[in-house]
């Protein structure tokens, strides 16, 4: 296998969706005058690589510890198959990482000083997940800071990089962007969770069951649907918002009745669900 193929595999570009989706909606709702698309694509820019950067930090943090073994059911992972080496995944992240901290770097200089407390966080965020002596993830943490990260973080950090005023509404589209983010990982621990109980991983999967673990997912892909209900005034955005809750009800459904590597065709599809949520808070709060 070619060594460019190889890449494209482990920095799982099909995730790269939810990356872009929450930062889009940050930009739609910045307040008239302080738009700047240099701003707009840095800050674009940042987050994919900070998406990138924990593809390749959890490949080779979780081919360290012994977590991935020979039995894994999810894509392959290249330091457990032994396609790359661990010095080569760390010259990846480094170069992701320092894409992600020179564009943050920039956006904090012309943005707000908040920044400089977002930026730090995110990164500590991309290397404690998984890596060091006591990551998160195993502490059933990682759906939660995938909601903060994919959802008030990248929103309302979006908004203090323009300077733009952080709205209501801005607030109420942070907190309901996130969780379909956070969907994403539901179906990857789900799917894990023996290998992962095995390894001492204790996800929200491992500690819930496959039961609640199916219920949970429900809640964060059509919890945000029906709290955005009230959004949806103009009949265009109700069309926008059948669709959505279609594919909401398709993967539902699709979750309940599959397991194991039969759930991998569902990460993509909860990554491009989660930007077809952000897109349509952008038709209803931006365009309508």
């Amino acid at each position: 296998m070619r060594k460019t193929t190889i890449w494209w595999q482990t920095l799982r570009p099909r995730t790269l969706p939810a990356a872009v989706g929450p930062v889009v909606l940050g930009q739609a709702l910045v307040a008239a005058g302080h738009f700047s698309w240099a701003t707009a694509v840095l800050c674009v820019v940042c987050a994919v690589a900070l998406q990138l950067a924990v593809n390749i930090a959890n490949d080779l943090f979780d081919g360290l510890s012994g977590v991935d073994q020979p039995d894994r059911v999810g894509p392959i992972r290249a330091l457990q198959a032994g396609l790359l080496n661990a010095a080569e995944l760390r010259a990846g992240l480094v170069v992701t990482l320092g894409i992600a901290i020179a564009t943050g770097l920039w956006l904090i200089v012309f943005g707000h000083w908040l920044l400089w407390i977002l930026g730090g966080l995110a990164v500590l965020a991309v290397l404690g997940y998984s890596g060091g002596r006591r990551p998160y993830a195993n502490r059933a943490l990682g759906e939660v800071a995938v909601w903060l990260f994919f959802g008030p973080v990248a929103v309302l950090g979006s908004l203090l990089a323009q300077r733009s005023p952080v709205t209501p509404e801005a607030v109420v589209a942070a907190v309901l962007v996130g969780l379909p983010v956070a969907a994403i990982l539901v179906v990857n621990n789900l799917r894990d969770r023996h290998t992962d109980a095995r390894a001492g991983k204790a996800t929200l999967a491992v500690r819930l069951g496959p039961e609640r673990t199916r219920l949970l997912f429900a809640a964060l892909t059509l919890g945000p649907l029906l709290a955005a209900l009230p959004l949806a005034l103009p009949l265009w955005t109700w069309a926008a918002w059948t669709i959505v809750a279609l594919a909401a009800v398709h993967m539902n459904l699709r979750l309940r009745s599959r397991d194991g590597r039969k759930l991998n065709p569902l990460l993509g599809y909860s990554a491009l669900y989660s930007l077809g949520f952000s897109l349509w808070l952008i038709l209803r709060l931006v365009l309508a």
